[in-house]
């Protein structure tokens, strides 16, 4: 290419990430329900005329590597039956879906007469139906208690929304009006990408736009090709846990070989368990965005997230496995859990390579979904507890961040203002702040963990508790400890006090019960002793940690004025006055 190819590549690349960004600012302010508009629970993009993604937006990981799942599964079944005005909706996990909750809008773009793009919302609604109310049915044996279930369908024609079509899906829940009201929203993001993309090609032409998004691919392609030719080559196995399925006590394994070759990648979940009774099976899609976002994050973040750097990379997921289950499968957990602990276990056989690139664990999702009437307007509401995330683990040069998980996640959902919250629920904030001594100790240590606790009110609330990361805790590396565990207690006046298990089913409260959610701390990378004692008395002053764990975590002797360097020598036997100029 000469220079001017290069840069009008550059040019409309920046504008295709605008484009996608421009559909998800959008998305955030037109949508009515908090999931959407406070937590930001949705991912947006671009693909081109085959499905394949060219731009996204980076809103949660998980969703945005889907995109061109969807697409695809789009075009299988209506190739040669797509005209211009048509929108398209999905959530079948296995038809190209990840979860039922996640419903993708799907907007064909034409130009002079050719479908040129496709422009894609996905985002996590409210309720989707099932058994429970906010589709996280802890109980569920198979997919049909979870939801109900949309396979590529066409949900408007010439512009016009079908309304039979709509009817038959927000019928089939519980707050019809605001699941309607959402999807118009994403069909408005896809329309605000659309017109986008038009006006882009009305500037530079079908041809050098269609040239340049095919060198957008490549270029992706080659530069994943290159970071894999700096990785050693060989097979590196790793593995990771659930806590269990909410059926069986035992964990649930999640093994991946991945194998680095001259110009591929093969990441190979042979060996993981089969699948499982309850919903924390991963839909082969779910899995395939999943280790897409590992394995890229070991190789370079200079990479574009675009379906041509998913080339070179091939999985294998066998049939009948929690990461690739019969059709029937339930699997609503799986984009918070396996998908994270798929993303963990290539991570832990990766580590072995190049641990300077991998974080310790992150913290597991654990809270409830809550729902009844509000005794303000005497509305049905469904709500969830995304003020409750764990937090980041430690890697080289860099600590954890809090309010950071599940990995799969990796920051996208946004903690809601707790005052909307109250406007929003029949509830009282009464704690929400990091807690001390949850950061698993290292070298670079990982985030704390956080105290939420809320009191509901009205007539007869209900909760479901949903998660894991309970009985297993966020991984340390290279000899950083681990981060601390979930915990989730609730206060009833009848009981008292009483802790609650990750998975639970659906629960009747009393107007004045208090739920206290402690989410945990990420992992710690490297010994803790090498930290610096005055990051150290940094963290026991913002209340990361205790003096005790000063000392037995990081040997590191506090006292009211500061460090005890003499002390501390005695601890860690180094010469501070010449590492630390003390």
């Amino acid at each position: 290419m000469n220079v001017d190819q290069i840069i009008l590549q550059s040019v409309i690349a920046h504008r295709l990430d605008t484009i996608a960004q421009e559909m998800g600012a959008a998305l955030e302010r037109s949508s009515r329900s908090p999931i959407f508009a406070e937590a930001c629970d949705f991912a947006c993009g671009v693909c081109d005329h085959k499905g394949e993604l060219v731009s996204q937006l980076n809103g949660i990981p998980i969703l945005a590597a889907a995109g061109s799942f969807s697409v695809q599964a789009v075009l299988e079944k209506y190739t040669g039956n797509i005209q211009e005005g048509d929108v398209f909706i999905v959530n079948d996990p296995y038809r190209g879906g990840n979860h039922l909750p996640d419903i993708g809008i799907i907007t064909p773009v034409f130009y002079q007469g050719e479908l040129v793009f496709f422009t894609v919302s996905r985002a996590h609604h409210g309720d989707i139906g099932g058994s429970v109310a906010g589709s996280y049915n802890t109980r569920a044996t198979e997919i049909f208690q979870e939801g109900i279930r949309i396979p590529p369908i066409k949900l408007a024609v010439k512009n016009s929304i079908i309304d039979e079509v709509l009817d038959l899906i927000t019928y089939n829940t519980r707050n019809p009006q605001m699941l309607k009201s959402d999807l118009y929203a994403q069909i408005g993001a896809n329309k605000i990408g659309q017109d986008r993309l038009r006006t882009l090609l009305d500037k530079y032409g079908l041809k050098k736009v269609k040239e340049s998004i095919i060198q957008l691919l490549q270029q992706a392609e080659d530069l994943t090709k290159a970071e894999i030719s700096k990785f050693p080559a060989g097979s590196y196995t790793g593995e990771e846990w659930l806590d269990d399925d909410g059926f069986q006590e035992t964990p649930v394994k999640i093994k991946a070989e991945v194998t680095y070759e001259v110009n591929q990648v093969t990441i190979d979940f042979t060996g993981s368990d089969k699948q499982v009774t309850g919903f924390v099976n991963s839909s082969l899609v779910t899995t395939k965005s999943a280790a897409y976002i590992a394995l890229l994050w070991t190789l370079s973040p200079e990479i574009p997230r675009n379906s041509g750097a998913f080339r070179p990379i091939k999985i294998i997921a066998p049939p009948g496995t929690v990461v690739n289950p019969a059709e029937s499968a339930p699997v609503t957990l799986s984009t918070l859990h396996c998908a994270s602990e798929i993303i963990s276990a290539i991570f832990k056989a990766c580590a072995k390579a190049v641990p300077e690139k991998i974080p310790a664990g992150f913290g597991r999702y654990c809270g409830p979904s809550f729902y009844g009437i509000d005794p303000r307007n005497q509305k049905f509401y469904v709500g969830f507890a995304f003020c409750c995330l764990g937090s980041g683990g430690g890697k080289k040069e860099q600590d954890g961040f809090p309010y950071m998980a599940p990995i799969s996640n990796y920051g996208g959902v946004r903690a809601p203002n707790n005052e909307a919250n109250e406007v929003q629920y029949p509830l009282l904030t009464l704690n929400h702040h990091l807690e001390v001594d949850t950061a698993g100790a290292g070298e670079y240590r990982g985030a704390p963990g956080i105290k939420y606790q809320v009191q509901f009110y009205g007539p007869d609330p209900s909760i479901v508790m949903f998660g894991d990361g309970m009985k297993i805790a966020p991984y340390g590396l290279g000899g950083g400890k681990e981060g601390s565990l979930n915990r989730n207690q609730l206060f009833t006046k009848e009981s008292g006090n009483e802790w609650l298990k990750s998975k639970t089913a659906p629960r009747s409260l009393q107007p004045g019960d208090i739920l206290t959610l402690f989410s945990s701390g990420g992992g710690g990378w490297g010994n803790p002793f090498k930290r610096n004692p005055q990051l150290v008395y940094e963290d026991y002053k913002n209340g990361y940690i205790s003096r005790e764990s000063a000392l037995k975590e990081y040997g590191v002797v506090l006292t009211t004025k500061g460090i005890d360097w003499n002390e501390t020598k005695k601890y860690r036997g180094i010469d501070y006055e010449s590492r630390y100029n003390v």
